[in-house]
């Protein structure tokens, strides 16, 4: 049962606000009526009142008794919808309190009446004599201790320090795996991005309430564990659409267009020797010409479909869902896309059926002359396949801004290939600047959703 709920028993809300009122000893400001019910009504609050001289203390203490302390009280005064200010009009009407002006501040006034006393409630009046509703809210807002893993995946050139207004917040430039639940063992959230959070970092960090992913897949996180245990797990979609279709349109000219190699002939001073005007020592093709295979038609997908559309080619997909659909495109089964296509380009997510979709059998049905761009996940493709496929002149080459294994360690047989035949980016299709500024935005949204008690993103 929300604690809301619990607040909407009338007669014992008109008595609860009575015994503050006779707590606080004076006219009390409307305003505070506000927070007394959802305080009073949790169980863990109530019991620490007792226990404890300053409120502060009472908070804290309440926040190590319930780990979710600070979302429910929020949540619940978030939720009142009137139910204190029915409880208040009751009181008045029943001669218990009145309303009058102090110094231009509508305040309730008590007046003597036949009310059984609640001690945690006359406590906890006296305990905000001194207390604007403003700074308990404050105080369950700035206490919320949050985590920033991997702040450097993010880069220099975006304001990492947005949520410091929203908690007391600890940044980590990168963080191993061995260090998360020592560095985490204290939070109240989490924003991290390529960090593992499965069972045994969940259980041996005992307050955390919210991960907040710095990404849109979540396959790092143990999601139906992180909802039995009541955290919250919100990602972030849609914010690299534009900046992915991009790198992959960029990988795709740089392996049929050559640049880089014609680059290099100019500033070699070979072009000057040669004493031609054009040097055609690496052929290239007009996409037009061409049909571009797109494996996961997501946003992503979509848009590059559109762009490839754009330049002329005949663009067909493969979905490895099912879900995403679009009449606009032909839809083929796995096998005519990679037996037709010139140009293939993944957009998938990672899952049990897409790991290692392309492997050494699916590229002995792609045409000697076709070129593999992914941009989805690195181990949806077989490296090791990979590898033999080019060495074997199997296909023509591939771009790759993901790996099965990031960074990429020297010991991958990727190395092993003719640099002509590949292009490599360090997994940055995500990130252009304005990419990862609304990624970053979007996070805050997140985080303060989840305070507020919305949903938003949940995943």
């Amino acid at each position: 049962m929300k604690l809301v709920d619990k607040m909407k028993d009338e007669r014992l809300g008109i008595a609860i606000l009575y015994n503050f009122s006779k707590g606080y000893e004076k006219s009390v400001p409307m305003e505070l009526y506000d927070i007394v019910l959802p305080f009073i009504y949790h169980d863990a609050f109530r019991k620490e009142i007792l226990k404890h001289e300053t409120l502060k203390d009472v908070i804290e203490a309440s926040i190590e008794a319930d780990p979710h302390f600070k979302e429910v009280i929020l949540e619940a005064v978030n939720d009142d919808e009137g139910i204190t200010s029915k409880a208040l009009g009751m009181a008045m009407m029943g001669g218990m309190l009145t309303y009058e002006m102090i110094d231009g501040k509508v305040c309730g006034k008590l007046h003597e009446a036949e009310v059984l006393d609640f001690n945690e409630c006359i406590i906890f009046g006296k305990m905000m004599q001194d207390h604007t509703k403003e700074e308990i809210l404050d105080l369950l807002h700035q206490e919320l201790r949050i985590v920033f893993l991997q702040v450097e995946t993010l880069g220099k050139d975006v304001d990492t320090h947005i949520f410091d207004d929203l908690g007391r917040v600890t940044y980590h430039e990168n963080v191993d795996q061995l260090d998360v639940i020592s560095l985490c063992k204290d939070a109240d959230i989490v924003i991290t991005n390529k960090n593992l959070f499965r069972k045994v970092e969940i259980d041996r960090c005992p307050y955390l309430k919210m991960i907040a992913v710095t990404a849109t897949g979540t396959n790092n996180i143990d999601l139906d564990y992180a909802k039995e245990k009541g955290i919250r797990v919100a990602n972030v979609k849609g914010y690299s659409t534009e900046a992915v279709a991009q790198l992959t349109l960029a990988l795709c000219l740089e392996l049929i267009e050559h640049t880089s190699r014609y680059d290099s002939y100019v500033k070699s001073q070979q072009y000057e020797k040669d004493k031609v005007f054009s040097f055609f020592g690496y052929s290239f093709h007009e996409l037009s010409t061409m049909t571009w295979g797109i494996v996961g038609l997501g946003a992503i997908g979509q848009r590059v479909a559109r762009i490839a559309e754009a330049l002329g080619c005949q663009v067909q997909y493969y979905s490895t869902t099912g879900h995403h659909q679009d009449e606009h495109f032909k839809q083929v089964d796995f096998d005519t896309l990679l037996k037709t296509s010139d140009i293939i380009s993944i957009h998938s997510p990672l899952t049990k059926e897409t790991e290692h979709l392309f492997d050494a059998e699916a590229f002995k049905k792609m045409k000697d002359t076709a070129y593999l761009i992914n941009v989805g996940r690195g181990p949806i493709i077989d490296e090791e396949a990979l590898s033999d496929a080019l060495n074997n002149n199997l296909i023509a080459g591939a771009g790759l801004d993901v790996f099965e294994k990031e960074p990429l360690p020297s010991t991958s047989p990727l190395y092993s290939v003719d640099p002509q035949k590949v292009v490599f980016t360090p997994h940055v299709a995500w990130g252009s600047v304005e990419a990862r500024h609304r990624l970053i935005l979007e996070v805050r949204e997140n985080i303060i959703a989840f305070i507020k008690g919305e949903d938003r993103n949940n995943c």
